[in-house]
C-alpha cells in the first residue's frame, strides 16, 4: 500500500486480498496481510493483531504484527478482560484514547503500561460464530487516533469483515471439496475389495477400517492404495 489514509488504495488492496483467497491462498497469510495493512493505512497505528474466540474455548491471537501486538493480546486473554474481548462480544467499536486516562480495565491497564509501550487501543467487532473474532489497533501514543484516523479504520474494518467472510467461505468450500474427494476414494475402494473378495460393501467397509486401524494409517490413505493397487496394504516387514 502506497499512501496512508488513501480509500482508493486501501480498496485495491482488499481486492487483491481478495483474489489472493479466491486463488487458493491460506487464511492465515490473508490474515497476515490484513494486520500488516493496518498499520500502513491507520494513521496512528503501530501494532495491530486479529483476535479468534471461538464459544466455550480460550480466545488466541491468530496474527499480529509485532510481538508487542501479541503480548498486549495475551494479557486481555490471561485476564479474561479487555478491549478487544469486549470488541469480540460487541459489535460496536471499544476505543482508549490513553491507557493512562482509562478506569475501565484496571488490570489491564496496569499490566499493559508496566510491559508495554503501548498507550491507545482501537478495536473491532468483525465477525460472530463460529468464532468471534476482533481486529485490534495499538498505538504509542496518546489520542493518536483522531476523528479522522477513526473513521479510516472504520473503513477498513468494514473491507477486514467482508474478507473474513471470503476467508471463511473458501476455507468451507476447500474442506468440501477434501471430503468429497476422500469420500470418492473410499466408495472407489469399497467396491473393488467388493469384487475381488466378493463381499458386500459393509464387509468391504469393514475391512478398510480394520486394516486402517492395524496400519495406524488414516482410512483415506487406505483407500487410495486400495484405489491404485486393487489390494489392501499390508504391514511392512523388518529384515533381520
Amino acid at each position: 500500500m502506497k499512501g496512508r489514509s488513501d480509500p482508493a488504495e486501501l480498496a485495491r488492496e482488499f481486492v487483491e486480498l481478495n483474489q489472493y483467497l479466491s486463488s487458493g491462498g491460506e487464511r492465515g497469510a490473508a490474515l497476515q496481510r490484513l494486520v500488516d495493512a493496518a498499520v500502513i493505512a491507520v494513521p496512528g497505528c503501530r501494532w495491530a493483531a486479529v483476535t479468534v474466540w471461538r464459544e466455550r474455548r480460550q480466545p488466541r491471537t491468530l496474527a499480529f504484527t509485532a510481538e508487542i501486538a501479541r503480548a498486549v493480546d495475551q494479557i486481555q486473554y490471561d485476564l479474561g478482560d479487555g478491549p478487544c474481548l469486549n470488541a469480540a462480544l460487541d459489535d460496536q467499536p471499544v476505543h482508549s484514547p490513553d491507557l493512562d486516562d482509562d478506569d475501565r480495565w484496571p488490570q489491564f491497564r496496569r499490566a499493559t503500561r508496566a510491559a508495554t509501550p503501548v498507550r491507545g487501543v482501537l478495536s473491532f467487532h468483525l465477525s460472530d460464530g463460529p468464532d468471534r473474532t476482533a481486529l485490534n489497533l495499538y498505538s504509542d501514543e496518546p489520542a493518536a487516533y483522531t476523528p479522522d484516523a477513526i473513521t479510516m479504520a472504520s473503513l477498513f474494518a468494514a473491507h477486514a469483515r467482508v474478507l473474513l467472510l471470503r476467508a471463511e467461505s473458501a476455507e468451507r468450500a476447500a474442506q468440501l471439496s477434501g471430503a468429497l474427494t476422500t469420500s470418492r476414494q473410499i466408495g472407489a475402494a469399497v467396491g473393488i475389495l467388493m469384487n475381488v473378495h466378493k463381499i458386500t460393501a459393509d464387509r468391504a467397509f469393514d475391512l478398510l477400517r480394520t486394516t486402517s486401524q492395524a496400519l495406524n494409517r488414516k482410512l483415506n490413505a487406505v483407500a487410495e492404495d486400495v484405489t491404485q493397487t486393487g489390494a489392501l496394504p499390508r504391514k511392512q516387514q523388518t529384515q533381520e
